[in-house]
């Protein structure tokens, strides 16, 4: 955790040094950041240009900072555990999120670390997974949005646009090449290179795996609060277990880099 405080004292080397932790921790929290919007997109930009979610760009609205909001007339959507947007070619690499309303109780968010996930596999396990590959793709609830706020025909539009992508099951950390297990309950459909019903359990423990409470933290939400994240190497959720209090945050995401296969640790001692 950083203290806003912090980055005013580091100056001009604060964007990078925070990067720099962020790369490392994989998730940074800065309390008593505030609500201004300004000082968000400034640190936004110290992790790269930011991006605009497919859907604001299908239909016209390219705003890269969006506003999530939940509200007695508004659930929250309660999605499962993600990557966000693992399901293009080019996933985001940083999300940041920043809390301008938050409920009396509830509404905290979870994230968990898949270098962690990977490393609990045996070494078996991790050598197969090296040399596998998922189908991410749009997932029903998504579908179910798009169709609820924009129409049947455009939904459709929308996902003839963004056909399933095929992504290393294992990946490199972009930056440090530490291999993580590249499992996303939300988006990953299946393993290709395996029968349906190989598919179905294996992805079924490696989930299990990768949400393990010993590997994941849970954050309880103060108003102000900021957190970033690193996407190319965890999972999060969002719980919604405040309905129907209102619970407002603010969100982007950076630009990423397409995932390369990463090296099973087998691999990696052979290499040496």
């Amino acid at each position: 955790m950083v203290d806003a405080g912090d980055l005013d004292e580091a100056g001009d080397g604060g964007p990078s040094q925070l990067r720099q932790l962020v790369v490392a921790r994989h998730v940074v929290f800065i309390r008593g950041f505030g609500r201004d919007e300004g000082r968000f997109r400034e640190v936004a930009t110290g992790f790269g240009a930011m991006t605009v979610h497919p859907l604001q760009r299908f239909t016209g609205r390219e705003q890269p900072i969006s506003v999530i909001e939940d509200s007695p007339s508004h659930p929250p959507a309660e999605f499962p555990w993600h990557t966000d947007l693992s399901w293009l070619e080019v996933p985001p690499r940083f999300g940041i999120l920043q809390a301008l309303e938050v409920p009396p109780s509830g509404g905290d968010t979870l994230w968990a670390s898949l270098p962690a996930a990977y490393e609990a596999l045996s070494p078996a396990l991790q050598a197969l997974c090296s040399t596998l590959t998922g189908w991410h793709g749009v997932d029903a609830s998504l579908r179910r949005t798009v169709v609820d706020r924009h129409g049947v025909e455009l939904a459709r539009r929308f996902e003839a646009a963004h056909p399933p992508v095929r992504h290393p099951l294992v990946r490199a950390h972009p930056e440090t090449d530490v291999p993580c297990l590249f499992v996303c309950p939300m988006y990953l459909e299946r393993i290709p290179e395996l029968r349906p019903d190989e598919s179905d359990v294996l992805l079924s423990h490696l989930h299990d795996v990768a949400v393990d409470p010993n590997r994941s933290l849970r954050w309880h939400w103060s108003e102000g609060d900021v957190a970033i994240w690193d996407e190319s190497c965890t999972l999060h959720r969002a719980l919604g277990d405040h309905h129907p209090s209102v619970r407002r945050m603010r969100r982007c995401t950076t630009g990423g880099e397409r995932p390369r296969p990463g090296r099973s640790t087998a691999d990696e001692a052979a290499a040496r």
